[in-house]
């Protein structure tokens, strides 16, 4: 299917993502679609495919331009690899357009419980990322003398991950962000500094 490319393919995309994390898959209507990208239906059907398949496109740009992007900003270009852990972290509770939205890939977790065999592998695809990078961090950290070094790296990595989608889950449901404020840097300096 060949795409329509008289729009603004990126800028569409980020408006279906925000529909996505906004309302989730299931509520999320054709009308909706079409307000959020000011496109009709048939040109949504022409160039990305039915509401299912705009929604794997939509989680995969995701990945691409909001996962990867975090980790460039906060993990990868810093200087100073705990305090931009401690960053990303915190930067959870701030998101840029004030609302409470969530993680696209957190909120379809949840939603979808592992019922959509390729919604699972692009879900998967941005936990991976995010394991990776706290990994990679975690040695960052050891190379610099900031802590300790990890008898399992891996094992830090993935308790970043439930921390941090925990973080996520709290923020969509509104709950307990002060909370989390003052925690977030004793509960990485734990993780962080734990011997497994």
């Amino acid at each position: 299917m060949g795409r329509n490319l008289s729009f603004d393919e990126k800028e569409t995309l980020a408006k279906v993502v925000n529909i996505f994390r906004e309302k989730g898959y299931e509520a999320t209507t054709v009308k909706d679609l079409e307000k959020a990208t000011g496109l009709t239906s048939g040109s949504l059907y022409n160039s990305f495919g039915g509401k299912e398949a705009l929604f794997d496109i939509a989680i995969s740009f995701y990945n691409n331009n909001v996962v990867r992007n975090r980790i460039s900003t906060f993990l990868d270009q810093v200087e100073d690899p705990l305090s931009g852990m401690k960053d990303l972290f915190r930067s959870l509770l701030n998101e840029p357009d004030g609302q409470e939205n969530g993680c696209l890939l957190t909120n379809t977790a949840v939603e979808f419980n592992n019922r959509r065999r390729h919604t699972t592998q692009e879900l998967d695809t941005g936990f991976s990322l995010l394991e990776a990078a706290f990994k990679r961090q975690i040695i960052r950290c050891t190379e610099k003398g900031q802590i300790a070094k990890h008898s399992s790296a891996q094992q830090a990595a993935i308790r970043l991950l439930v921390f941090y989608q925990g973080i996520l889950v709290l923020v969509r449901a509104g709950l307990r962000r002060k909370e989390i404020e003052q925690i977030i840097d004793d509960e990485i300096d734990l993780i962080l500094r734990r011997e497994f």
